[in-house]
């Protein structure tokens, strides 16, 4: 077993719990929910997750030829995928039994955290890339596309109006749908 290998049994074991809390949350929903469409937009949220998810999974795969690994950079390889995680609780926490009004109502309520958070992903994506491999980032369509997480969460985190939230829940969704189009469908 690689360096790489032992070390990523966490990283996959805590995106693995994202990944159930999402899940689970939807099942609990369609179990419990009586009208989930004024959620509508929170499912954008947990798509974006769940894409992010994935994608924060498949990217750790290019850190396999680093070969001298530090506590210090395991640790930073492991933010993002612990943030994922928290983001997934905070969306759809273990203990809701709702309907769609009132799950809109307790994400308005709680929706600092949640974008406080979001707003720090690519601060986290950019130290990770500085501690594994020693790159600062570049003025390139990955940085710039990286640092909209910050953007959008600056009036997710402001304004608890519900039309703001659904544009941002929306955005989010199209735009991670084009990262990974842009950049991602090319890895192999």
């Amino acid at each position: 077993m690689t360096e790489f290998e032992y070390i990523s049994v966490l990283l996959s074991i805590i995106i693995g719990l994202a990944v159930t809390q999402l899940l689970s949350g939807i099942a609990r929903l369609v179990r419990d929910g009586r009208s989930l469409a004024p959620a509508w937009w929170i499912m954008a949220l947990v798509a974006t997750l769940l894409l992010g998810s994935l994608q924060i999974w498949w990217i750790s795969f290019q850190w396999r030829r680093i070969e001298d690994w530090t506590y210090f950079s395991y640790v930073t390889f492991m933010v993002l995928p612990s943030m994922i995680y928290v983001l997934s609780y905070l969306v759809l926490p273990a203990d809701l039994h709702l309907d769609g009004a009132t799950l809109v109502r307790e994400f308005i309520a709680r929706r600092r955290p949640f974008y406080a958070l979001l707003g720090l992903v690519p601060l986290a994506s950019y130290l990770q890339q500085w501690m594994l491999v020693g790159d600062v980032p570049l003025h390139d369509v990955d940085t710039l596309l990286r640092l909209f997480w910050l953007v959008a969460a600056v009036p997710g985190f402001v304004s608890p109006r519900v039309a703001v939230q659904a544009t941002v829940a929306v955005a989010s969704l199209a735009h991670m749908l084009l990262y990974i189009s842009l950049l991602f469908v090319q890895l192999h």
